[in-house]
């Protein structure tokens, strides 16, 4: 008798520590890319997780390289995607694109030689070696057949291939009211971003149920000034910890 019970409270367990298990909320999984030196993926990061923790949703932020991000969203082993522009909805109308935009991105050049390399669109970058982020799919679009094209991971690894002489110029994505990434000497930034987009978050079809109390909660944010605010606070806190070196 003693064993079977035993037994029995010890099933017992096993079914409480399960039934609790089911119940914790599951995260939802969103890829996010280059989190330790890029200031747009910080300042979207900081306005997706005020807005979920308000519908209550847990949020995982999954490190990924930016095209991996893409791919895994598609085959659907991740809920969402940080951002992409407006556009990219075009080719993808099976995801959901969630208004309002949660950031603004320009795209910025950066050089040595600004005395010698001053393109003021996309096709006066033939001929140069030009150095971007791996997987930012709008600038892989524009870019000219005769630029010569310099992958980088990461900002850093960005600025590192244009110090080194492998680039002659180099795009960065940045927060398009945010101030230079480098300090400026004999590196320069061209006063003229090449261009500027709105970027927008994305989820996979699944989250058809969410989607629109998502975007109730931005549309909020975005009346009241938070959202803005959320964005200001989040490039300031980017700036204090990564100065312009």
């Amino acid at each position: 008798m003693r064993t079977l019970l035993l037994r029995l409270l010890s099933c017992l367990t096993v079914l409480l520590c399960s039934s609790a298990a089911l119940a914790q909320p599951v995260p939802l999984r969103i890829g996010s890319w280059d989190r330790d030196s890029d200031p747009l993926t910080a300042v979207s990061e900081a306005v997706l997780s005020r807005a979920y923790a308000e519908l209550g949703q847990q949020l995982e932020f999954v490190a990924l390289p930016n095209r991996r991000a893409l791919q895994a969203m598609l085959a659907g082993e991740l809920d969402g995607n940080l951002h992409r522009v407006y556009e990219f909805a075009a080719a993808h109308p099976e995801l959901l694109r969630i208004a309002p935009p949660i950031n603004t991105s320009a795209v910025r050049i950066y050089t040595y030689d600004a005395k010698r390399v001053q393109p003021h669109d996309w096709a006066q970058l033939q001929g140069l070696r030009v150095a971007y982020q791996r997987g930012v799919l709008r600038i892989e679009q524009m870019l000219p057949a005769g630029a010569r094209r310099v992958e980088a991971g990461s900002v850093n690894e960005l600025f590192k291939l244009l110090a080194a002489g492998i680039a002659d110029v180099a795009l960065c994505t940045e927060p398009a009211q945010a101030p230079p990434l480098r300090r400026l000497g004999k590196l320069k930034r061209l006063e003229q971003p090449l261009e500027e987009h709105l970027l927008y978050h994305y989820l996979g079809a699944r989250q058809a149920e969410l989607a629109p109390r998502l975007t109730a909660v931005l549309q909020r944010l975005q009346a009241s000034g938070e959202l803005e605010a959320i964005r200001q606070a989040a490039l300031q806190a980017y700036l204090r910890q990564h100065p312009a070196e």
